[in-house]
């Protein structure tokens, strides 16, 4: 049974029976860690890391702070950096201008920690769930997530999607939308607010890999918007189930290699 946490089965418009919601908030990493744990239980198996292909089952997970110094804030982070310089099927797009994961203590630039560097307001405000790095869409308050066979552009789906987020003030500005291969809508919540600088989760499981493509929307205000008052929210972990490839994907490559098989014995 999921304990400490939220737990529901939704069905309201837009949202499909047999998704079950997990979330949680809280002042430190700690107040959230039950809920994280619950979610990745409800997904299943092992944390498969950036092997490539996919493992059938299990789960992925992004937590930025491996991601090196050439590819965080000053510098972008290529949104499709965790399908091929870690390989773990997860591609991002957004209509600003790019992604940011924050410099840790240690950079040669000296850049400031925690995203201070976009705007120094944000001083004290995020709290890491896992030490040190963190991340924003750059420009925009809004991204999308789609899978793919990690390593690979094999269209894929996963059973769900978690994130933690930080400092969340404003009740139903900052959510996540689940969408499947047709781009139907399978599900979406609303992260739970906070105190100021605590950390809060939401994760979505369903009970058959559909979900290929994900949209965040995080706060009123991209974090790098200087000098206007509204809800600034950062991320940290990225939780979801093993991508497997999207339906007919399988049947697709099959009936591919069976016509390459046949052209190969008559010729």
């Amino acid at each position: 049974m999921l304990t400490g946490v939220a737990v529901a089965v939704m069905g309201v418009a837009g949202m499909a029976e047999g998704v079950v919601t997990i979330s949680s908030s809280g002042a430190t990493p700690a107040d959230i860690q039950v809920a994280v744990d619950d979610f990745r239980a409800a997904l299943g198996g092992v944390n498969n890391g950036a092997a490539a292909g996919s493992q059938g089952s299990g789960r992925r997970e992004i937590n930025w702070d491996g991601v090196p110094d050439s590819f965080s804030s000053p510098n972008a982070l290529p949104g499709d950096f965790f399908n091929v310089n870690s390989p773990r099927g997860l591609v991002m797009s957004t209509a600003g201008t790019g992604f940011l994961v924050s410099a840790d203590a240690a950079n040669p630039t000296a850049t400031p920690t925690r995203f201070t560097d976009l705007n120094p307001g944000h001083a004290g405000r995020f709290t890491p769930f896992s030490e040190q790095r963190i991340f924003t869409a750059a420009g925009s308050t809004v991204l999308d997530i789609r899978f793919f066979v990690p390593g690979t552009n094999t269209p894929a789906t996963v059973l769900g999607f978690g994130a933690v987020f930080l400092d969340v003030g404003f009740d139903g500005v900052t959510f996540f939308q689940m969408y499947d291969a047709n781009d139907a809508p399978v599900g979406g919540v609303a992260a739970p607010t906070s105190v100021n600088g605590g950390l809060s989760f939401i994760g979505m499981v369903r009970d058959t890999a559909e979900v290929a493509r994900v949209r965040i929307v995080t706060g009123t205000q991209a974090l790098d918007t200087v000098g206007t008052a509204g809800d600034y929210v950062a991320m940290d972990d990225f939780i979801y189930g093993e991508p497997v490839p999207a339906p007919g994907v399988g049947g697709a490559i099959a009936l591919g290699m069976l016509a390459m098989g046949r052209r190969r014995r008559v010729g």
